[in-house]
């Protein structure tokens, strides 16, 4: 059955909506993952300051501590989170990106909630209908927070997970690593967000021959990288879109990642160029 015309008047609320592609919001949202002590918080703060980091039950601050421009809130409940999204949304702050550290915790809180809704006690086990009620309210107010993007640059950070790959899971039959979250909100989340990054770290060694009393002998360095995947992988979720006409081959990793670089590949440009000109 063709559908019913609806009238003249929705159609013109429909075309005042319509603007140049050039003029969709220019702010970003970013998701990284990664183990702990990888250096998720730490690459959250290069985003632009002033900051407000919504500290998910994750106390892990300490390594930002005494950089200027980051204030901080602690979310202990879901209340709490949805009341950060209005305050964000409707209030007129001084912050230009917004970090949610992190939504593997918070979806923790998102189990509280919808037990306290049910009436459930601690010990009870999710049913199917509780799942499918938490892959609601994550999905709904991920994507509240993705839409702050047209007034603040937002971060999601999350801890990494991996999957076998078997068959117990009808969308999940490769093995891959990704954000530490329930597969459909994993899912809404990758394809909500401009760039997926994974933080990790390289370990290598640097052999030296040091000369003593005519002796020589070799010293190994133990030298520490903090990287970024950013490049296709074909087991770590990562993506940056970048514009159609650019040729950039989006590089394996970033070593010591900012929010800058990522920019720079964001807009189709290469990162090592960019910064030899800025020394020269």
């Amino acid at each position: 059955m063709p559908a019913k015309r609806k009238s003249t008047t929705d159609s013109n609320s429909f075309s005042q909506g319509i603007v140049p592609v050039g003029d969709v919001p220019g702010c970003t949202a970013t998701l990284i993952y990664g183990k702990s002590g990888t250096g998720k918080t730490a690459l959250a703060s290069t985003w632009p300051k002033p900051m407000l980091v919504l500290d998910v039950q994750e106390h892990g601050t300490e390594t930002i501590a005494n950089i200027d421009g980051i204030d901080v809130r602690q979310v202990m409940d879901w209340e709490t989170f949805e009341q950060g999204y209005w305050y964000l949304r409707n209030a007129e702050t001084k912050y230009k990106s917004v970090v949610i550290d992190q939504i593997s915790q918070l979806q923790s809180l998102g189990m509280a909630k919808i037990r306290a809704d049910n009436s459930m006690e601690p010990s009870d086990t999710f049913s199917k209908r509780d799942w499918g009620q938490l892959s609601g309210i994550m999905q709904t107010w991920m994507l509240n927070y993705r839409d702050l993007w047209d007034r603040y640059h937002v971060c999601f950070i999350a801890h990494e997970r991996s999957t076998a790959g078997d068959d117990e899971k009808e969308d999940q039959i490769d093995p891959s690593i990704g954000p530490k979250v329930m597969p459909s909100l994993a899912s809404f989340i990758n394809g909500a967000v401009s760039i997926i990054g994974n933080t990790f770290i390289r370990e290598s060694y640097i052999e030296t021959t040091v000369e003593t009393g005519g002796k020589s002998k070799t010293k190994k360095t133990r030298q520490v990288e903090y990287r970024l995947r950013v490049g296709p992988h074909g087991l770590y979720t990562t993506k940056v879109r970048k514009p159609f006409e650019s040729d950039l081959v989006i590089p394996e990793s970033i070593v010591n990642p900012t929010f800058e670089k990522l920019q720079l590949i964001a807009r189709g440009e290469e990162v090592t160029k960019r910064v030899v000109k800025k020394k020269e």
